[in-house]
């Protein structure tokens, strides 16, 4: 049976802010990317609506209605992924500011932690819960790969949404009666 080898405190800490600002970055990325797709995703929709009259002569019938139903479904996901990146946007933010305030001398760190997991709502108390247990534990990485493990979630979203984009260009383009 092989063992993990042990990680020192500073490492844990090292590597929990570069998972931190990993998951920032791709975030940021990600948000930018999807944004530009959905808006490009919508000015098609926004142009056969305004040409609904002529653009109904050389589409089959329904085939509007599904790009709608796509766009829709595109809109959806987006909006999970922009939730994503709100909660990685801010969680970074904080712990910036958190790092910049000094820590006060016999900080019952327990307290500290059921306080903070009192003052957060179901669902994200599940996570604050995990989160505080993993690094009374020592596992001081636990933030950073949460935030990774977020902004991967992000990505799958991302992934997710160009899909349903496809999807309407090829509902589009199989829709055309020449």
């Amino acid at each position: 049976m092989e063992t993990k080898p042990s990680i020192s405190s500073s490492d844990s800490v090292y590597i929990g802010k570069v998972l931190m600002t990993m998951g920032e970055c791709v975030s940021t990325s990600l948000s930018k990317f999807s944004g530009w797709m959905l808006v490009g995703f919508a000015a098609i929709i926004g142009a056969l609506l305004t040409n609904i009259d002529a653009a109904a002569k050389f589409l089959v019938p329904d085939t509007l209605s599904t790009i709608a139903i796509l766009f829709s479904g595109a809109v959806f996901l987006n909006v999970l992924q922009r939730y994503s990146a709100a909660v990685i946007s801010s969680s970074t933010a904080v712990a910036k500011k958190v790092e910049e305030q000094p820590v006060p001398e016999g900080i019952d760190i327990s307290m500290f932690f059921e306080q903070l997991e009192h003052a957060t709502l179901w669902p994200a108390r599940l996570m604050v819960r995990r989160s505080n247990r993993k690094i009374l534990a020592g596992d001081f990485a636990a933030a950073g790969r949460l935030i990774s493990t977020l902004a991967q979630i992000e990505a799958w979203l991302v992934f997710a949404q160009m899909l349903t984009a496809v999807a309407a260009t090829w509902v589009l383009a199989s829709g055309l009666q020449s």
